[in-house]
């Protein structure tokens, strides 16, 4: 058994892919607008698998893709292939990101960022971001706050083939002091009842106040412009940060 801190792993990256697919058309049509908004190049930094990265490219957008992970990079890099896509895809962490481009566009989708619960961390991969924008670029962050009251544990099945199940088992310990959750997951492979392969994650995601973010933001050279509220989300409104550099 494997027991890996903030990385997708292989079982991981599958149960996002049977769980998660592709972007809806409430939250993909968003994300276009904000290109659209602001034409050129655009990255989509935390981009995993492809969940709206594919949707866009598809959709005729130039969008690059970055993330950490191997696994989910390697799932991404299929599915392009079976599309017949050729997108930039780079496996970069943002706190030592280095990429060939400036963006019109950066965006971080799904609340990813917070992964990133080291505050210093967190401020070097908005700085890094910051130099990878062009002068009038704009930055769009998916943000939420956890659900704290309710069942610590769940468990949900995915359904792979006709023999085959994916099991994810999800256990949330709550800091409010510091707003972090340390969440461990739980991945099981099962074929005709047999637990074939385990994989355990242990993650951490931070969440912060309105003025919190707007101070770290302006710590790495940025200011919010607006707060969005999207009801894209499946259960709530959707908070999106938008930020430009400072003048």
């Amino acid at each position: 058994m494997n027991i890996k801190t903030n990385t997708y792993g292989n079982l991981c990256s599958l149960c996002y892919d049977l769980r998660l697919f592709y972007a809806q058309p409430p939250e993909f049509g968003f994300f276009a607008t904000c290109i659209d908004m602001h034409p050129g190049r655009a990255l989509e930094a935390m981009s995993g698998s492809g969940r709206l990265l594919i949707p866009l490219l598809q959709r005729g957008y130039t969008v690059d893709g970055v993330d950490c992970s191997p696994d989910m990079l390697a799932r991404c890099h299929a599915r392009c292939k079976q599309l017949k896509l050729t997108p930039k895809i780079y496996e970069q962490a943002l706190e030592n990101l280095s990429l060939p481009h400036q963006y019109a566009t950066i965006i971080i989708a799904l609340g990813s960022f917070q992964l990133i619960s080291d505050q210093t961390q967190a401020l070097q991969a908005l700085k890094n971001l910051q130099a990878h924008m062009l002068d009038d670029g704009n930055l769009f962050i998916d943000i939420f706050v956890p659900e704290t009251t309710g069942n610590p544990c769940s468990t949900s099945v995915e359904k792979v083939d006709d023999n085959t199940q994916l099991r994810l088992t999800k256990k949330n310990i709550f800091d409010h002091n510091k707003q972090i959750a340390q969440v461990l997951c739980t991945y099981e492979l099962i074929t005709n009842g047999i637990v074939q392969q385990t994989e355990q994650e242990m993650l951490q995601i931070i969440w912060r106040t309105d003025e919190q973010w707007a101070n770290l933001l302006t710590q790495a050279g940025l200011k919010i412009v607006k707060i969005h509220d999207e009801p894209y989300g499946k259960d709530s409104v959707s908070r999106v940060l938008h930020a430009r550099r400072i003048a």
